[in-house]
């Protein structure tokens, strides 16, 4: 899809989500691809309304690099969103073409900002507002996921409102065997995960997902591989492995420099792998998705893989895997993220 006449894009980044450092290093890396492309960038985060939308954006970049452990944005929400929603329904004065929405977590990939975005008519990089609530939704989209016949690892959903966490241990002794992955119900990244190899650990793993808030699934580890597949314009990339060289892969392996080892193409025998593709395709359609996505597995000894999640904005900076994957395929960069650009600026259904 490249090749076309450059366009006017409204770069998003940063925002008051726990990825706030990743969205910002997304950001990064995709301004400088757009403007090799030959576009015209404003950059804008709605964290801070009050810094008009820039096409020098090193206010916006100069921050500190991601941390080891996900960052928590203090103080009122509701004044920021407000003047950002504010901003852009001026949005039409700057004359541009779509909205490059490099925000990750939260309200900027749950399905709210999307919303914002049909509701006002403007063009916007991404899958729509249902696929990405149902997308982070880990428990909801398992059970579409498993009804369109792809394989999902056993899990419990816990309203951690209804439920102590006498009556959850209770029913992880019943239904579940450790290890298992305790993890928010509604956050990316790994933020909150935590891997728990026996029922002592449990409780405070428990407390740990809790922190952020709303409910939280507890879900039967699958020991084996990490496989993710990447899908541009619903065609698969290269299958790629993820092998953390401590641990499992968790929030700080996914973003310090040197912490995994990728393989890409995954090194599996075309059975795996052509099955693993063909439960990618059928999640990313299930939840409706478009544009890019990314779903990841986990690959058993036996050649049996699980579904874990889609991730409807996955990260695009340096260490991301949907780059890695492309660059297997052939695809730039640069010609990658104008691609995720121009499916956009086409026009389309909800």
């Amino acid at each position: 899809m490249t090749g076309s006449k450059p366009l006017c894009v409204f770069l998003v980044i940063g925002g008051d989500s726990c990825e706030r450092d990743v969205s910002i290093d997304t950001g990064k890396a995709v301004f400088d691809a757009l403007r090799r492309t030959g576009h015209r960038v404003f950059v804008a985060d709605p964290l801070h309304p009050e810094i008009k939308p820039t096409e020098k954006p090193a206010a916006f970049f100069n921050q500190a690099a991601i941390t080891r452990e996900p960052p928590r944005v203090d103080g009122e929400q509701f004044e920021s969103r407000q003047a950002f929603i504010s901003l852009l329904g001026r949005h039409g004065n700057m004359s541009c073409d779509v909205v490059f929405n490099g925000l990750h977590g939260g309200a900027g990939e749950d399905g709210t900002f999307q919303a914002v975005l049909e509701y006002l008519g403007i063009r916007y990089t991404g899958s729509g507002p249902c696929a990405c609530a149902v997308a982070m939704n880990k428990d909801l989209s398992k059970r579409l996921v498993a009804d369109a016949g792809v394989p999902v690892a056993k899990h419990i959903y816990v309203d951690s409102a209804a439920h102590e966490a006498v009556v959850v241990d209770q029913q992880v002794a019943e239904r579940l065997s450790f290890p298992v992955v305790v993890k928010p119900n509604h956050e990316g990244s790994s933020v909150g995960v935590t891997l728990v190899d026996n029922r002592d650990a449990l409780a405070e793993a428990i407390q740990n997902a809790k922190a952020f808030g709303g409910p939280y699934m507890v879900e039967s580890y699958v020991p084996g591989r990490e496989i993710t597949a990447a899908i541009l314009d619903h065609n698969n990339l290269p299958l790629l492995e993820i092998r953390p060289r401590e641990g499992f892969y968790n929030y700080e392996s996914k973003y310090q420099p040197g912490s995994c080892e990728y393989l890409v193409p995954a090194p599996l025998n075309d059975e795996v792998s052509q099955a693993i593709s063909r439960s990618a395709i059928a999640a990313y359609r299930a939840l409706g998705c478009r544009g890019y996505a990314r779903v990841d597995f986990r690959l058993n000894d036996d050649g049996e893989h699980f579904f874990l999640e889609v991730n409807t904005l996955p990260g695009l900076t340096a260490n991301s895997l949907v780059p890695k994957a492309a660059g297997a395929a052939g695809i730039e960069f640069p010609e990658l993220v104008d691609n995720i650009l121009r499916l956009a600026a086409v026009p389309r259904p909800l």
